[in-house]
This record gives structure tokens, C-alpha cells and sequence, in this order.
């Protein structure tokens, strides 16, 4: 069975629970490459996973960092809205797989979610990364200020008319901006690669600030900024 056919047979399936507007805070997890745990203690990393759908067909993922705001877009997303749909659905988990494309045209199935369940309430929530064989599993919490944060959170202006502008430009446009964000996201890998922690940043952020959707400095970005805070330690 081919990928298309994989999500063409499972089109029609319809999660158990209530994902209209749901919400799952959590203050652990565990990030697992290629089969294997890490060793990091990420106690007390508060995180919030939103699913939405209007349809119960097409559902909108976004997670937030609870603990601080987004060291460029000055939000709390931790990861911008993915589009999916549930592929596998039993009483132990529903799992929703990526589909379609984002503005720059790179496919959401790169993504998925695994929501685990108990008796029909989530224990905990499983973000699959597809394509670099990466799942973090995020185990379930309460906290009456942090579910109140999350219910208060939506995207940032900047970002959201960032992607609107995008989606009219011309494909030139959308190339030029490309080239020059790559280019200068490439001369915060150089200061990087040289021990240049605060240059780095300064790119990688410059590079954001021009294409918030570029995913290669942001991930950087998210390297770097561990370093310079031990460094100041």
C-alpha cells in the first residue's frame, strides 16, 4: 500500500472524543530519536497542545511554550498550526497524520499526533515528527494559571500577516525572499560553526524576522539560545 492510498483508506474515520476546541497542558516530556530516549530532564517545561476542527474531518494542531515567548515573534508557538486528519482510531489512541502543504509548499505529513487514552480521557499526547524519526511524548498536567494562559494565547500578528502577505506573492517574490533568508541563515551557521554564539543568533533571528517560516533558523535559533544562556551562567 502506497502513502496516498494509506491516507485515502482512512479518510472517513472520526475520532471518539470531543477535538472541537481541545486542550492539553503538560509539565514533562520525553524526546525520543530514532527509538531512543534522551537524557535531558525537562520537568517543569510547560507546554499546550491545541487541536481545533470545525468539520470533525480537518483538525488544526498548535503548540505553545507556557514558559516563555518566542525569542523572535514574541508569541508563545512552539510550533505553528499544522493541518491533519485521523488515520487510526481505537479505544487506547486516536492518531491524526499531516496533510496538504504549508505556504512555502513543504508537506504537512512530515507531522503527526497520537492522542493516548484511558477510559476516553487523554493521559498523555505524542508529537511525531516524521521525517526525522523524532516523537516527543508529553505527559498530561493541571494547573488552573496555565490552562488559563493557554486558553488566552492565539497567533501573533506578525506571523499571521506574514503568511497572508505570502500566500498572494508572486513566485519570484517568494524566491528572492527564500534565497536571501537561506543565505544569511547559512552566515549564522558559519559564526555558529566558529564558536560565535552572539553573531549566530543575531543571523538566525535576522533571518526570521524576514521569513518567520523559515524552519531551518529557527531550528538554529532554538540551538543557540540554550548556549548563550549557559554561557552567561
Amino acid at each position: 500500500m502506497g502513502i496516498f492510498d494509506f491516507f485515502k483508506s482512512d479518510e472517513n474515520k472520526k475520532p471518539s472524543i470531543d477535538l472541537t476546541d481541545f486542550k492539553f497542558l503538560s509539565d514533562d516530556h520525553t524526546r525520543i530519536e530514532n527509538g531512543r530516549p534522551t537524557n535531558a530532564n525537562n520537568k517543569g517545561a510547560w507546554r499546550g497542545i491545541r487541536v481545533k476542527t470545525s468539520d470533525n474531518a480537518t483538525f488544526f494542531i498548535t503548540m505553545y511554550n507556557m514558559n516563555e515567548n518566542h525569542p523572535v515573534w514574541g508569541d508563545n508557538i512552539q510550533m505553528a498550526e499544522k493541518k491533519m486528519k485521523v488515520v487510526e482510531e481505537n479505544n487506547d489512541k486516536t492518531v491524526l497524520r499531516g496533510f496538504g502543504t504549508d505556504a512555502m509548499g513543504v508537506s504537512f505529513a512530515d507531522y503527526g499526533l497520537t492522542l493516548h487514552k484511558s477510559n476516553i480521557n487523554v493521559i498523555k499526547v505524542t508529537l511525531h515528527m516524521h521525517d526525522r524519526n523524532i516523537d516527543i511524548v508529553y505527559e498530561k498536567a493541571e494547573n488552573k494559571t496555565q490552562s488559563s494562559k493557554l486558553d488566552n494565547y492565539s497567533k501573533s500578528d506578525s506571523f499571521e500577516n506574514f503568511i497572508e502577505r505570502f500566500r498572494t506573492m508572486a513566485m519570484p517574490e517568494k524566491m528572492q525572499i527564500a534565497i536571501q533568508t537561506d543565505l544569511i541563515n547559512n552566515q549564522g551557521a558559519a559564526a555558529y560553526e566558529n564558536g560565535n554564539i552572539e553573531l549566530a543568533i543575531e543571523k538566525f533571528q535576522q533571518a526570521l524576522k524576514i521569513m518567520p517560516i523559515n524552519d531551518d533558523a529557527l531550528i538554529n535559533l532554538c540551538r543557540c539560545t540554550p548556549l548563550k544562556t549557559k554561557k552567561r551562567n
